[in-house]
């Protein structure tokens, strides 16, 4: 129970971490703390062993135990101020700097300019008066007027108003305290515009907020918009109180390159990120949309689409995908894969489940939608969930991740398990892990990396089993033996009960995504019949003994369309996939007559694939 020696334990406890210093450097191994962003993927999870990073998030939430998405969420925060927050220090030490030196020498520095080249010097004080005190006005002459009528004051009052926005801003980025209740630490690095959903209701629930940033939930559909909107305000709000009066104080100290022209004047006054330096973009706040899969990839993927599209350069996305509606009960969502059958779920007679296609909002984004970085990730491997989110959050550009976060409730799976099911997904290709980094080249075969997943070139991962080390496939349908919600699509029986029916593998070597579009699996007569309940496959214990389960048909299905999906990301990767062009020749000649179902099956009671047999047995 809640009481109060428990409330006063957690609350000293929490107080005495925050006595503690970061973790010095000498232990963090190869992690660089100040460009993290350099850093490799397997040193990345120390930037966890900096305490000032805790502060990411400030309060505990209301989540299920377990909850995949809580260490997700922390992840981007955390990276997030872990990047940044070096940045914003070294900007503000380089800002002070320039204010002394201004200080010492700007207002010589003016003078001289005005005297070698007073149309410069007229088109510079215009551009202060407007930019930076407040006269600018609708146009030129109303700007004209406003500085004749408003300003009398002399060229130091200019130089000091450079000088007094260079060392606001070092204070902004430094020493400003944005929470009350803890050390001042500066302005905040990002911005959070969330999708209502699960993040929303355990996330911001009263009385705790943990979001120590600009934190917005408006409506369940359009996160993303608000997000870039959120983004379109920080670029003009950094335009103009910290990049221009940076912009200033080096024209003055380093002199103009060219005559300043009304060309200049006009880029000065609209300006925007279509001027910026890659590194005033570095230094820009940035801005995270956060949803699940319901608010971002159906009833808001208009909205995604539209925000991707524009590719803003401090526009990053998270679709923390658990493939149901989590916190309204666990209803499909576009991205439920295909058995469906869960909780509040379609499934009976009529039905067995969920016939339509997994949709992948990630991968629906490779193409089409301008230049974004994109990435399927997850906790299966954290080194690069966290290399892909900085280099994400380096790209100038908008960064989408979907990323699969277990549902303990709705899913089936234990409160331990989010990191175990997150590679079970990926390794049975459920969800396989990609990155496209459009920096990399324009085709899909440069940008496009599907090397994170195990057997990267083959139909399955070929496992092996514990103990005995039988090596097996791991289809998708191993993966679903290990979550109850797909507790209808399979049934554990004994030995002899599959002694008459078809292995799974074997089934699958016959059956092609386009059977099922046609539904030429229902044609008794077919080769690609698949009877209900009538095929098995073999998963096997911890102690390496075998167990057995008969499939429903949308589980065998299921393992088709996954399948395809995982062939035509391997070919947008430049992978030649042996097994499927072993499946396009034993097909081939099944569909020729040359060969039986029959014969084709055969190769079931040696335990190989018929299609593995073809291709093993030819010469090399």
């Amino acid at each position: 129970p809640e009481t109060e020696d428990v409330h006063a334990r957690y609350h000293s406890a929490s107080q005495f971490l925050r006595l503690l210093h970061d973790t010095p450097t000498k232990y963090l191994g190869i992690f660089d703390a100040n460009t993290p962003q350099e850093s490799k993927a397997a040193a990345l999870k120390m930037h966890l062993m900096l305490q000032s990073k805790y502060t990411a998030l400030v309060a505990g939430d209301g989540a299920c135990a377990g909850c995949g998405e809580k260490s997700v969420l922390r992840s981007v925060a955390t990276l997030t101020e872990t990047l940044m927050r070096p940045i914003f220090r070294a900007k503000a030490k380089r800002l002070n700097e320039k204010a002394d030196e201004l200080e010492k020498s700007g207002l010589s520095l003016l003078k001289k300019l005005k005297q070698e080249d007073e149309a410069s010097y007229n088109i510079f004080k215009r551009t202060v008066l407007h930019v930076l005190m407040g006269f600018g006005g609708e146009n030129a002459e109303d700007t004209e007027n406003n500085i004749s009528a408003g300003f009398g004051g002399s060229d130091e009052e200019l130089v000091d108003a450079i000088v007094q926005v260079l060392r606001q801003d070092a204070h902004n980025h430094t020493q400003l305290q944005t929470i009350e209740g803890f050390t001042p630490n500066g302005m905040a690095a990002m911005a959070m515009a969330a999708h209502t959903g699960c993040n929303t209701v355990y996330g911001s629930t009263p009385p705790n907020n943990p979001h120590p940033y600009p934190w917005m939930n408006s409506l369940f559909q359009d996160g993303a918009t608000i997000g870039w909107l959120i983004g379109e305000s920080f670029i003009k709000d950094h335009a103009r109180h910290s990049v221009l009066p940076e912009r200033f104080a080096d024209l003055l100290l380093n002199g103009p390159e060219e005559p300043l022209t009304e060309d200049d004047y006009f880029t000065f006054t609209h300006f925007s990120d279509l001027h910026m330096t890659d590194d005033e973009i570095m230094e820009l706040p940035k801005v995270w949309v956060v949803g699940g899969d319901g608010g971002m990839g159906d009833i808001g993927f208009q909205n995604v689409s539209k925000a991707v599209l524009q590719n803003r350069p401090n526009v990053k996305m998270l679709m923390l995908d658990t493939q149901v509606y989590s916190n309204t009960g666990g209803q499909n969502s576009d991205s439920s894969p295909m058995p469906g059958g869960f909780d509040m779920n379609q499934a009976g007679a009529a039905t067995e489940g969920k016939l339509t296609e997994k949709k992948s909002v990630a991968e629906a984004l490779l193409g089409g939608h301008g230049s974004p970085y994109v990435a399927q990730v997850s906790m299966a491997n954290t080194g690069t969930l966290y290399k892909a989110i900085l280099d994400g959050l380096c790209y100038r550009g908008t960064a989408f991740f979907q990323v699969f976060t277990t549902c303990q409730p709705e899913h089936g799976v234990p409160d331990y398990a989010a990191q175990m099911q997150a590679q079970r997904i990926r390794d049975s290709r459920g969800m396989p892990e990609f990155i496209f980094d459009p920096q990399l080249g324009e085709t899909y075969q440069e940008a496009l990396s599907i090397k994170g997943n195990p057997s990267h070139k083959s139909d399955w991962y070929i496992k092996k089993a514990p103990v005995t080390k039988t090596p097996y496939a791991y289809t998708v349908a191993h993966w679903a033996f290990t979550e109850a919600r797909f507790r209808l699509h399979h049934k554990v029986v004994k030995e002899d009960a599959v002694k008459n029916l078809i292995r799974l593998e074997d089934k699958l070597q016959l059956v092609t995504m386009d059977d099922v579009v046609h539904r030429r699996y229902l044609n008794k007569a077919h080769r690609s019949y698949i009877p209900d309940w009538g095929v098995y496959a073999v998963d096997y214990a911890e102690d390496g003994s075998p167990v057995y389960h008969i499939l429903s048909r949308q589980m065998v299905i299921f393992c088709v369309e996954r399948r395809k999906a995982w062939r035509i990301l391997q070919s947008r990767a430049g992978i030649v996939n042996e097994d499927y062009l072993a499946q396009k020749e034993l097909l081939a000649r099944l569909d020729s007559g040359e060969l039986t179902v029959e014969e084709a099956l055969r190769g079931q009671s040696d335990g190989q694939p018929a299609a593995e047999k073809e291709r093993t047995a030819q010469p090399a």
